[in-house]
């Protein structure tokens, strides 16, 4: 997840040692969310040229008193924009069986793995205003504050939208979400 080589000349020395450390230090992030937006292999595509273009508009990102928002809402851009621009595939036959048993409920002594499988299944199937709360705060651990300004919403719109999410999720999986 480097930054293409063209785009390094145009940073000095101590302006890439600090996109490096966002790299590290939020390219896990970033990535974990995308995937939940957009396909796997896709998303590390998005993650790349969030950072190309973090380094190309540097002075921006570090003027930016949260460099992770700043980064989330490029990663956000770049999804909805990949997303506007393909037309719509129909699910294939193993996400519709997941789906099914999803809904069947959970029979006793799931290994964590399949809890955790069904999990992701269900949360990929909420609505996306709903989805991308549930990712910005379990996943890439945002607060309420911050994830209502990213998304531009008041914070009780989020606080409901989370609230309605884990009702979903509740519904869908039963036994498994329960505490």
């Amino acid at each position: 997840m480097g930054v293409r080589s063209g785009l390094r000349g145009r940073l000095d020395a101590d302006e890439r040692a600090e996109l490096e450390g966002l790299v590290a230090e939020f390219g896990p992030r970033l990535l974990a969310y995308t995937r939940h937006l957009t396909s796997p292999q896709d998303a590390e595509d998005v993650v790349a040229e969030v950072f190309c273009r973090a380094a190309q508009n540097f002075g921006a990102l570090r003027r930016s008193a949260r460099p992770d928002l700043y980064l989330l809402t490029a990663a956000r851009n770049l999804c909805r924009d990949g997303l506007r621009r393909r037309r719509p595939q129909p699910l294939p036959p193993e996400r519709i069986d997941q789906s099914a048993s999803a809904r069947d409920g959970p029979p006793a002594g799931l290994t964590r793995d399949e809890t955790r499988r069904r999990l992701r299944a269900a949360v990929a199937e909420l609505p996306a205003p709903l989805r991308e709360v549930v990712v910005l705060r379990l996943t890439v651990g945002l607060r309420f504050e911050d994830i209502a300004g990213l998304l531009g919403l008041p914070l009780g719109t989020a606080l409901s939208r989370m609230h309605t999410a884990i009702g979903c999720l509740r519904e869908r999986l039963g036994r498994l979400y329960e505490h």
